[in-house]
C-alpha cells in the first residue's frame, strides 16, 4: 500500500543513469496532473530520509505541479541491491507492435484532439498520425505464385582460394560490374545485354 512522503525526504540516488528529456518530462507532469494518478515512487530508508530508487522523474513532475508528497513504496534494501533495483527497475521494459500501439492510437483519437494527444503522449504528433494509419492500413497483398518466378533469388557458392583467384582474373577479363560479369561468365546474361 503507497504511503504518502513528503518531498522534501526524497532524495535521488546519486547513481541514477536514467536521464528524460524536458519535454517527456513535461509530458509526464501533463499526464499527472490530468490523470491524478501515478505508480508510486520507489524508495527505501536513507540516513533519516528517503532514497529514491524508481520514480525519480515522478518526483520532479509532481513537484512540478506544487505537490508535497508523493505516493511511495517503502522497499528494505542494502547498497547493493539498491544499486540493482538502479540498473534493473529503469531499463527492464517491453517493446510496442507497433500494430497494437497504432490501434491504440487511433482508440484515443476518437476522443482526443491530436494536438492534446501529442502533449500527453512520447510521441509527437508525426509519429501519432504514422502510428494510428499503422492500425487502419490494410496489410500487403501476397503476391501470386507468377511474380515470384520473376523475382531475384540469391545465389551463394564456396570457391577454394585458387578457384577464387581464377574466377577474379576472369571477372576483370569480362569487364563491367561484377554482378553482370558473373551473369555473362555464367551464361544467364549475354555479353549483348550488358552493354
Amino acid at each position: 500500500m503507497p504511503t504518502p512522503l513528503p518531498i522534501t525526504r526524497l532524495c535521488a540516488h546519486p547513481a541514477n543513469s536514467n536521464v528524460m528529456p524536458a519535454k517527456l518530462l513535461k509530458k509526464l507532469a501533463t499526464h499527472i496532473e490530468r490523470s491524478g494518478r501515478y505508480p508510486p515512487v520507489i524508495v527505501r530508508p536513507f540516513e533519516g530520509a528517503y532514497q529514491i530508487l524508481d520514480g525519480h522523474h515522478r518526483v520532479k513532475a509532481i513537484e512540478s505541479l506544487g505537490h508535497t508528497e508523493a505516493q511511495c513504496e517503502l522497499w528494505e534494501v542494502d547498497d547493493r541491491e539498491a544499486l540493482v533495483l538502479l540498473t534493473t527497475l529503469n531499463r527492464l521494459e517491453g517493446s510496442d507492435d507497433p500494430k497494437k500501439r497504432g490501434a491504440l492510437v487511433s482508440a484515443l483519437m476518437e476522443g482526443i484532439e491530436l494536438p492534446a494527444l501529442s502533449k500527453l503522449l512520447p510521441e509527437d504528433s508525426g509519429r501519432l498520425r504514422a502510428l494510428a494509419s499503422l492500425h487502419t492500413t490494410p496489410p500487403p497483398r501476397p503476391m501470386r505464385p507468377e511474380a515470384l518466378k520473376a523475382s531475384p533469388v540469391a545465389v551463394t557458392f564456396f570457391v577454394t582460394a585458387d578457384q577464387r583467384k581464377a574466377l577474379e582474373r576472369r571477372l576483370r577479363e569480362a569487364g563491367g560490374s561484377r554482378e553482370c560479369a558473373l551473369l555473362e561468365l555464367t551464361g544467364v546474361l549475354d555479353a549483348t545485354q550488358t552493354q
